[in-house]
C-alpha cells in the first residue's frame, strides 16, 4: 500500500519538474511571467529554464548590511537610557530644531519610502514635539 501510495505522489509531482515559464513585455512595456505562452504571438516571447525547488537564503546573505554608523541600534528599537544616549538625543532635537526654524522648506520621512513638505501647521507641530521632548530629555 505504502508503495503504491509513494508511486501515485511521484507521478503527480513529476510534471512541476519539468515545468516551463514564459516571460514577455506587453504592448505597454508591462513584463509578464506565466506557465503558459502568450496570448498573441506579437509579443517577444522568452522561455525561462527552471532549475528546481526553492532554496531558502543562506544566513550570511538574509543579514542586512551594516551601515556606516557603526553601534547605532535600527530606527523603532529601544536603546539604553543613560547619558550618552541622552547627549545623542539632545543633539539630534537640537539640530532638528534649528532645522524647523531657520529653513524655508523642510520635508520629512511620509514613512512610504519618500517624502513630503512640512506646511506651517506641520512644522508649528514639529516645533511643539521638539521642544517637549527638548525639556522632557534635555536638562541643560
Amino acid at each position: 500500500m505504502r508503495r503504491c501510495i509513494a508511486i501515485l505522489l511521484l507521478a503527480a509531482v513529476c510534471p512541476l519538474a519539468f515545468a516551463q515559464a514564459y516571460k514577455w513585455k506587453d504592448a505597454q512595456g508591462v513584463t509578464h511571467y506565466s506557465d503558459s505562452p502568450p496570448p498573441t504571438n506579437s509579443a517577444k516571447v522568452e522561455k525561462i529554464q527552471m532549475k528546481g525547488g526553492v532554496n531558502a537564503p543562506s544566513p550570511a546573505q538574509s543579514a542586512p548590511a551594516k551601515s556606516s554608523t557603526a553601534g547605532s541600534p535600527p530606527p523603532g528599537t529601544p536603546v539604553a537610557d543613560n547619558p550618552a544616549n541622552r547627549a545623542k538625543l539632545c543633539d539630534s532635537l537640537r539640530k532638528n530644531m534649528d532645522v524647523l526654524q531657520k529653513e524655508a522648506v523642510v520635508s520629512m520621512d511620509d514613512g512610504k519610502g519618500g517624502t513630503k513638505q512640512l506646511d506651517a501647521a506641520g512644522r508649528q507641530r514639529q516645533v511643539e514635539t521638539t521642544q517637549a521632548q527638548m525639556t522632557l530629555y534635555c536638562k541643560s
